[in-house]
């Protein structure tokens, strides 16, 4: 299958896992180091019972460069801490627009490590990206100084994950890279903070720790397997960090009907278009 098709697949699930992330977020009372732990081992859950399909688990990791397997742990591991931490203070809208410079450091990071070339073309596909991020969020926006800073980095972190994932998914199998980005960030963040994950574990209700975050594992395992799958086919697999920033188009728009944050439709769906003809542009 084409790389693009990839692409879209993970975006979709991306945007599915923006929403559920925020009813984790309002349904798990605990911090969000615990929050970010739930999740990530329930993406590892998921994971290794899927692995017997994925190719099974390969524990020798002799060909693998240790420097791409940590930025994917940190990275993902530190990324969803700030995450998690921010969400609570910010509205979606505020949250979507500072997440939105995700797609300037994936550029940015691209163009000097990965040695990426854009065509001109490719930037007017970059242009009319970040025109379709910016249009589409609405509502109400606050000036949250530290949230914003925290959603930035956070954007920062998940872009250097997503850029490092590009690398180790030539190195690894699918069901390796998942349990690396699932079970290596929460070991991070439990080896951290693990005081504070235990204490929230016995307070809150067994049900909401285990329900709660599996349905939120879910669409987030989709959205790192069919990256997964898009950085090995993509000739330039920066492009695919790229144009997975579209998810936030896509989350606003899901939003739009399971959030009840109604209100400028049509505007969505002009969003969603641009986000079509940007990706055919980058693509090129």
């Amino acid at each position: 299958m084409s790389w693009i098709f990839f692409t879209a697949l993970s975006v979709i699930f991306r945007a599915i896992y923006g929403v559920m992330s925020k009813v984790l977020s309002s349904r798990l009372k605990v911090s969000a180091y615990t929050q970010a732990t739930l999740l990530l081992l329930a993406g590892a859950s998921i994971a290794l019972i899927a692995s017997p399909l994925l190719g099974g688990l390969n524990l020798d990791f002799s060909g693998v460069s240790l420097v791409a397997v940590l930025l994917v742990v940190f990275g993902q591991g530190f990324g969803n801490i700030l995450y998690f931490s921010a969400i609570k203070n910010l509205t979606n809208s505020t949250t979507q627009i500072a997440f939105s410079s995700i797609l300037f450091f994936n550029t940015f990071l691209s163009i000097v490590f990965l040695n990426l070339s854009l065509s001109f073309v490719n930037v007017i596909g970059l242009f009319l990206l970040m025109l379709a991020i910016l249009s589409v969020v609405t509502g109400k926006i606050e000036i949250h100084r530290k949230g914003v800073a925290m959603i930035v980095l956070s954007a920062f972190l998940f872009s250097i994950f997503q850029l490092a994932s590009s690398e180790i998914s030539k190195q690894v199998g699918a069901a390796t890279y998942l349990m690396i980005s699932y079970l290596g960030a929460a070991t991070v963040i439990f080896g951290f903070k693990w005081k504070i994950v235990l204490r929230d574990m016995s307070s809150e209700k067994k049900s909401s720790t285990v329900f709660v975050p599996l349905l939120t594992a879910l669409p987030s395992v989709g959205n790192f397997l069919f990256a997964y799958y898009a950085y090995r086919s993509a000739p330039q697999p920066a492009k695919v960090a790229i144009l997975l920033t579209s998810q936030v188009v896509l989350t606003v728009f899901l939003s739009y009907f399971f959030l009840k944050e109604k209100g400028h439709l049509t505007r969505k769906i002009f969003a969603a278009a641009l986000v079509v003809v940007a990706a055919f542009l980058i693509k090129s």
